[in-house]
């Protein structure tokens, strides 16, 4: 039996698990706590079945086709945008919020994702600048109800530093990376990432808080 096969009848089986949770959340009361497990549950299978369907897509496809065959921007739209900004940092914008910590799906999405954009940048030529120390700031925009993830240390923000060591700044240890997390009240909901010199917080700051980032 092919290896493929085998990727596929596992695609399947996390696709139906993920059903079977979707249509026993019917008669469930919203509030409880069974409705969040069985929702986190089909969320996390979904997010792994995506994520094996990426990388068996990819897999079969040659350098060739995809350069004639991938529509330019196709992954962009799918996962967000990555660019280099006027002031030479770099601006990562997902299209979804960070999920839970404890969500082992919803992290490797977000680790997927950016991987995909970090690599779809270099493959459009565009050159991505490597920080000594780093200034990570990750500010998220969304309605105060669409996410019940609200402090900070439930976030899942350690999957978009461990992405990023090594492509955009040497680690994520505490003399070679900083870090702010941060929320915006908008009606949009998307997570922007900014990677820029540790020096440069303060410029940083100013922009966020005069609404001059995203």
């Amino acid at each position: 039996m092919s290896t493929n096969f085998q990727l596929l009848k596992e695609m399947k089986k996390r696709v139906l698990a993920s059903g079977a949770c979707v249509d026993s959340l019917i008669g469930v009361p919203p509030e409880s706590e069974r409705f969040n497990k069985l929702l986190e549950v089909a969320l996390q299978q979904q997010e792994m079945a995506c994520i094996e369907m990426r990388r068996l897509y990819w897999q079969l496809k040659s350098k060739e086709e995809t350069k004639t065959e991938i529509k330019p921007g196709k992954a962009k739209e799918i996962y967000g945008e990555i660019s280099v900004t006027p002031e030479g940092w770099v601006h990562i914008k997902l299209n979804a919020l960070l999920p839970h910590c404890r969500v082992t799906g919803g992290t490797q999405y977000v680790t997927d994702s950016i991987l995909r954009l970090l690599n779809s940048a270099e493959f459009d030529g565009i050159k991505l600048p490597f920080f000594s120390k780093a200034y990570l700031g990750i500010v998220e925009f969304c309605p105060r109800d669409c996410s019940d993830v609200f402090d900070h240390d439930n976030k899942g923000f350690k999957a978009v530093q461990n992405v990023l060591k090594g492509r955009l700044f040497p680690d994520d240890d505490r003399f070679e990376m900083s870090l702010g997390l941060f929320t915006e009240q908008r009606n949009e909901s998307a997570c922007h990432i900014f990677v820029l010199p540790d020096d440069e917080a303060g410029i940083f700051t100013d922009m966020r808080l005069s609404h001059e980032l995203g």
